[in-house]
């Protein structure tokens, strides 16, 4: 479902310089948006004539975003502790769910129109063995996706017209070392081993390029409702990682923590919703995405040392 389009320019952006944020900010900015984003402590290296960008702490209760004058129509919140190993289960997941229930109800108040959120896949049940849809049982485990519902929950119980995406499991570039495909490759490139964990359970991995052009079409279009953003094929974290270091020509820096005889972990979108909405979308070859995440992870390493 989507809203007949309006004039519709003025975009609040929370995560202006985070992997999504970023990216799509450059998007919609080639669009012809006005973008006024909104960051932690990363700097932002955007300049544009329609972009400005402030330095808050969104947590503080204290922060006001200060939209009398700007009044946007749309907002898109990215922002959300999203650090490797630590998201999962910090209690930050809470006062996030909280401060932007306030943040966005200071967005209605100023005229917003319509508001977009980028929620995940750890909203769901992963007890099941089949993939994913929109109405999926919603049975988080963690504090990170309990949170994101509890925040769904209250935009659900108002007017506002939103998007909610849930990202599956997305890889690329220049994401924080911690997760599997960034830790494994700047392993691979320091010549170091790398032990694989729970070697079976099954993934859906999604390129951070095509996260953001799904995202970015979805908002130009104002699409409505919940959207799994998921390629809907499956990959266990062995074969996964093996491809990843055949590419490299260092499968011998592969280590595995024993036999993992558990039953298969099933985190796979259903993407039939999507494919209804975006039928031409190709999504990028995994190899391909892949390689150029190599490249840029060589150089980051190369400023490093």
């Amino acid at each position: 479902m989507a809203r007949t389009r309006r004039a519709m320019n003025k975009i609040l952006l929370l995560g202006c310089t985070g992997e999504v944020g970023s990216r799509l900010c450059l998007k919609l900015l080639e669009d012809g948006f006005i973008v006024f984003g909104v960051r932690g402590s990363k700097p932002c290296k955007i300049v544009h004539i329609n972009h400005s960008c402030i330095k808050l702490d969104l947590l503080n209760f204290s922060s006001s975003l200060d939209l009398k004058n700007f009044k946007p129509n749309i907002m898109v919140h990215t922002a959300w502790i999203t650090k490797p190993n630590i998201f999962w289960d910090s209690p930050l997941n809470y006062d996030w769910a909280r401060e932007s229930k306030r943040l966005i109800q200071e967005f209605e108040e100023n005229g917003g129109e319509y508001l977009v959120v980028t929620g995940s896949c750890a909203e769901y049940s992963w007890v099941n063995q089949e993939a994913m849809s929109e109405t999926f049982t919603e049975n988080p485990q963690s504090a990170y996706g309990k949170s994101k519902v509890e925040l769904l929950n209250w935009i659900r119980s108002r007017n506002l017209p939103f998007l909610w995406v849930r990202t599956f499991f997305q890889f690329g570039l220049t994401e924080p070392n911690g997760r599997l495909i960034p830790s494994l490759i700047d392993s691979i490139l320091l010549e170091e081993n790398y032990v694989i964990q729970n070697s079976n359970v099954i993934r859906d991995f999604v390129y951070i390029k095509d996260v953001v052009e799904v995202l970015y079409i979805l908002i130009n279009r104002e699409s409505l409702g919940i959207i799994n953003i998921g390629s809907g094929i499956g990959s266990n974290i062995k074969s996964t990682s093996e491809n990843i270091a055949k590419l490299m020509n260092r499968q011998d820096l592969l280590c595995y923590a024993g036999t993992d005889n558990k039953q298969k972990s099933l985190v796979v979108s259903n993407s039939h919703k999507l494919n209804e909405l975006l039928p031409k979308f190709v999504w990028t070859n995994f190899e391909s995405a892949i390689l150029e995440t190599i490249e840029i992870r060589k150089r980051m390493l190369m400023r490093k040392i």
